[in-house]
């Protein structure tokens, strides 16, 4: 592999394509570096493979995600294909089997709904439960 450019942009421009999954546009616009220096770099430095290294876990993709959404949310274009980061997310969830955080609450939820017709005093406790089972798999999800 070739020694890395001397430019002094270079190290952001790295880690804003490798570990941010910003585009070579987003970069470009962000730091004023043109899209053809940045693609050489890309090339030259195997950026791609780097990526693909760093991105692939799937606490990253989450984390990935969820900076994405907090920059939408800011008002901020879409910076990642966070679309096929989110349904690489579910398969591999899928995979690991193991349901989402969101289908777990939802469950419970219409679990509790029924349980509260059948026997009010025995859904209050199961509540308390799943409440601190929600919490649990939260706290799983995000050391993942």
């Amino acid at each position: 592999m070739e020694k890395a450019p001397k430019h002094k942009l270079y190290p952001l421009a790295e880690t804003l394509f490798i570990e941010q999954g910003m585009t070579c546009t987003a970069i470009a616009e962000k730091i004023g570096v043109t899209e053809t220096t940045l693609s050489k770099w890309r090339n030259l430095m195997e950026w791609d493979a780097k990526r693909d290294k760093i991105q692939s876990t799937p606490a990253k993709i989450r984390e990935l995600l969820l900076t994405e959404m907090k920059s939408v949310s800011e008002g901020n274009k879409a910076k990642i294909d966070a679309d096929a980061l989110s349904k690489i997310n579910k398969a591999l969830s899928y995979l690991e089997g193991k349901v989402s955080l969101s289908v777990v609450i939802s469950v419970f939820m219409e679990f509790d709904n029924w349980m509260a017709e059948v026997d009010p005093a025995e859904a209050v406790k199961l509540t308390v439960f799943h409440k601190q089972f929600i919490n649990y798999r939260a706290e799983q999800d995000s050391l993942k």
